[in-house]
């Protein structure tokens, strides 16, 4: 057995042994029809919530216990603003939620009595025309996904995810876990949950919309993705924001303080396919795959840490479209090349106009202030298809390799603009690209080991970075970049750290972050 396996396993027994408190305070307690006479809840917040998550969590109005699926059924129905509908710890039949309006004030909360002691293994769970509705702390062991359809400020949280799904025969038929659509849709939340186990095609969180617009304004944050081995064919993503149909829609989602392990079932981990989304601060170990703009403009991919650990297959960030930013990130140990190096800037086989499921060419992406270490392949550019990137600029990223090309153009870039790179071939590297000191550097930028990455120090590197670029504000750690910015993802500095590489324990149902 893998050490990851074991790790993975006893934190989702770590999970399910919080015993004590999902209990919250009340104002009134109602029985279900049939139900025994009921006492009042206890005051106590959940046992795991940060502070935080206590004060933003209101008092109900009433509180409905709840020891069966009958019971459960039946405070469904009767469901109103202010509920709090109490799992108690079971094994539980799940039904649909339909045209119920929850408050901001006054949300309608499913919740279990214990985290993780009530076990969805039966029906699905459907949160359809419906505001203000919040999921927490369930063990979900059922073979059916659960969706949000045409609804907002839906929030599943603390939550664990392990479906069972029998293989089916066909296999390219595809399950998602979590799916966000229909008109309207919007401000959901995905957060705290684990999700684990994936082993038919599918997504673990797909977000569509309407016929024509995305949902909107959706944030995916400090959840855990992992063990979801290759697939056969093309579609199982960890998460994807939109669909070729909607592809020019904006989604203005957020992805961030998410945690991706093993995640190995589509060479696109996070797939971008809408325009003006945000994925930042995650961590991605050993994960074969990237994070890819497929379809979609002006997306943010900064402040993320890429560790391969050398697996095959492991990759960073691959762009198509117009004006992606990549900058702020930390790629690591990365295996792959061509669709999975560490930065694909890739090549196009249509120009302005043409199929949305096609790879759109790359016009006007930024890419500054990464860091590169170790890879096998650093920055390509047009790799795969017909047309060449245009207008890219890559600019103020520390590059450090011993094997192959740290910079590798497949195809002449049309317009590319290098500006203030350090790059350090060892070993057996090579620059790989013709470039003036002003454009790249050659150089050792006296990288030293610090908080799991190899940071700066002084030397080179500090004080170096040319261009401004109004985006970059902070470094990889949040803290803040000085008049003088330093190039690569690291700003030395004495203020305070505020993120670092997740682990198990910042993420998921029992995170205190």
């Amino acid at each position: 057995m893998s050490t990851h396996s074991v790790r993975s396993r006893s934190w989702h027994r770590r999970s399910l042994a919080l015993l004590a408190g999902l209990a919250l305070a009340g104002s009134a307690v109602v029985p279900v029809a049939g139900a025994a006479p009921l006492t009042p809840a206890s005051a106590t917040a959940p046992a795991g919530l940060s502070g935080a998550a206590r004060a933003a969590d209101p008092a109900p109005l009433r509180t409905v216990r709840v020891s069966t699926s009958a019971e459960l059924a039946a405070a469904f129905a009767g469901a109103v603003a202010g509920d709090r509908i109490v799992l108690a710890a079971g094994e539980y039949s799940m039904v649909k939620l339909a045209d119920k309006a929850g408050t901001a004030d006054h949300p309608i909360v499913i919740e279990g009595a214990t985290l993780g002691g009530a076990v969805v293994t039966g029906g699905q769970l459907e949160v359809t025309r419906s505001q203000h509705v919040v999921v927490r702390g369930l063990a979900w062991r059922n073979a059916a996904t659960l969706k949000i359809e045409a609804s907002t400020n839906v929030r599943l949280t603390r939550n664990d995810f392990r479906l069972a799904f029998v293989p089916p025969a066909d296999p390219s038929s595809s399950r998602h876990w979590v799916s966000i659509a229909g008109e309207g849709s919007g401000y959901n939340r995905v957060d705290h949950n684990a999700f684990a186990g994936k082993t038919v095609l599918g997504n673990y969180v797909t977000v569509y919309g309407g016929a024509t617009q995305i949902s909107q304004h959706d944030r995916i944050d400090h959840n855990y993705f992992a063990d979801s081995p290759a697939q056969p064919v093309n579609g199982g993503e960890a998460i994807r924001l939109g669909v070729s149909a909607l592809s020019d829609s904006s989604s203005f989602a957020i992805v961030e303080h998410n945690l991706f392990e093993n995640c190995d079932s589509d060479p696109e981990i996070v797939s971008l396919k809408s325009d003006d989304n945000t994925v930042r601060y995650n961590t991605f170990r050993t994960s074969a795959g990237s994070v890819v703009a497929r379809r979609g403009d002006r997306n943010a991919i900064h402040g993320n840490v890429f560790l391969g650990g050398g697996k095959a297959g492991t990759g960073g960030v691959r762009l198509y479209g117009d004006d992606q930013r990549v900058h702020d990130n930390y790629f690591e140990g990365l295996a792959g090349s061509g669709y999975t190096a560490a930065l694909q800037v890739d090549g196009g086989d249509v120009d302005g106009s043409g199929s949305t499921s096609a790879h759109w060419r790359v016009h006007r992406a930024t890419i500054v202030h990464n860091t590169f270490v170790g890879n096998v392949s650093n920055i390509e550019l047009g790799a795969n298809y017909v047309y060449p990137p245009a207008d890219v600029t890559i600019a103020n990223n520390v590059v450090v390799g011993s094997t192959g090309r740290l910079f590798a153009e497949h195809k002449a870039t049309d317009g590319l603009t290098l500006a203030g790179n350090i790059a350090y071939p060892e070993g057996d590297a090579t620059l790989g690209i013709t470039a003036q000191p002003g454009q790249i550097r050659v150089a050792d930028p006296l990288l030293v080991r610090s908080g799991g990455l190899w940071r700066l120090r002084q030397g080179p590197a500090v004080d170096a970075a040319v261009g401004t670029y109004p985006f970059v504000v902070e470094d990889l750690d949040g803290q803040p970049r000085d008049q003088h910015p330093d190039i690569g993802a690291d700003e030395v500095s004495t203020a305070p750290v505020l993120r670092h590489p997740l682990t198990a324990s910042d993420v998921g149902p029992q995170s205190d972050l």
